[in-house]
């Protein structure tokens, strides 16, 4: 084996992380050395029990290590591991940093100057609109936009940071299964304009467990972190926590007092834990170091074209408002559908959604 095939094989042990497997890099001087050893004697040194050396001696290591090998140059994924240039710098300042990355679509060095866009998958019209906007202006002034290709938040961030800039989804799955699956579209768009990357091998399932470690990848390769919208108990608050014990900054945009899903950014704003932000020129102008201030009346004008479903869609309309109950009877589209239509045309500002899920051609 080489070194990277030997990164690949120990990353396939299970139980087996990143803070163990630089341990046995560092206690035998190699991956190519570790991956040689006889798992049996992993048991003099501490942390290494049992349950790892079972693992590392059942022969579905080598046939999966072999796998994902396959599976990624037939997909045309990258496999970088910390120690290639192209590998995020940022992130091997975290602890636990990931010790192999897949990657498809590129990774530049302007991508160090990158932020992190966070929130709800069940995100408000204030907060996907302010995301859209934020987003978009951001990657239109150098800045990377990273999130974690969910929906709500992040999936606004992406599509707008695809109009003018550059964006990085970071998965919580492999690349055979994109999640979630309405978004498989959006993640081709992503490539060409920045990147898909993943620590998980090919065929790894999303998984609930796998979002705070996807989360962790999100904060610690990016300069900041924005939160959008939360509420307190919520995922993107704990990528906020992530990124504060990471060293980073946050940022948080304040919502209605009396709306729960902003709870999480009045929280971290009251608390001094994340610095209140109004637009796009408030998170610049603290980065002024590293990049020049929009113009004051910069606006991003959407150009991204629609889609061939979309246009067929919008064609169907009529000009006057209409509810969800009459799209659907006048489409026939399915409601799960209908849904990803719907927000990828607000998103787009082909549509304007109003309170009570009422829609009308802008």
């Amino acid at each position: 084996m080489n070194e990277l095939e030997a990164l690949l094989f120990l990353t396939h042990v299970p139980f087996l992380g990143s803070i163990k497997i630089r341990l046995l890099i560092q206690h035998f001087g190699s991956a190519a050395a570790a991956a040689k050893i006889n798992p049996a004697t992993l048991i003099e040194l501490p942390g290494f029990g049992p349950k790892i050396i079972r693992a590392w001696q059942s022969g579905d290591v080598e046939k999966a290590w072999e796998q994902t090998l396959k599976l990624s140059e037939q997909h045309n994924v990258q496999i970088i591991p910390f120690t290639n240039p192209n590998y995020p710098k940022r992130l091997l300042d975290i602890i636990d940093f990931p010790l192999i990355l897949y990657v498809k679509g590129s990774l530049l060095r302007s991508d160090q100057q990158s932020l992190a866009i966070v929130g709800t998958r069940q995100a408000s019209i204030y907060g996907m609109e302010m995301t859209y906007k934020i987003s978009a202006e951001l990657a239109h002034a150098g800045f990377t936009i990273v999130s974690g290709l969910a929906r709500g938040i992040d999936t606004a961030a992406h599509t707008a940071a695809c109009v003018k800039g550059r964006t990085i989804a970071v998965l919580g799955s492999g690349f055979n299964h994109i999640y979630p699956k309405e978004n498989e579209k959006l993640s081709e768009k992503i490539i060409e304009r920045g990147a898909l990357i993943s620590e998980f091998p090919m065929t790894t399932p999303p998984d609930r467990q796998h979002f705070p470690q996807r989360n962790r990848i999100v904060s610690g390769m990016t300069m900041g972190t924005i939160l959008m919208e939360a509420p307190k108990e919520s995922g993107a608050i704990i990528t906020t926590e992530l990124a504060l014990n990471q060293g980073r900054k946050v940022f948080a945009l304040p919502g209605r007092a009396d709306q729960e899903n902003f709870q999480g950014n009045h929280y971290l704003i009251k608390n001094r834990r994340a610095e209140l932000i109004e637009n796009s020129k408030d998170v610049i102008i603290y980065y002024s170091d590293l990049f020049v201030p929009l113009p004051p009346k910069l606006s991003i004008q959407n150009t991204t074209p629609l889609e061939k479903e979309e246009e067929d869609f919008i064609r169907q309309l009529p000009t006057e408002e209409l509810s969800i109950e009459d799209i659907i009877n006048r489409t026939k589209i399915p409601i799960s559908k209908l849904n990803v239509l719907l927000m990828s045309l607000v998103l787009k500002k082909i549509l304007k959604e109003y309170p009570g899920k009422i829609y009308k051609k802008v």
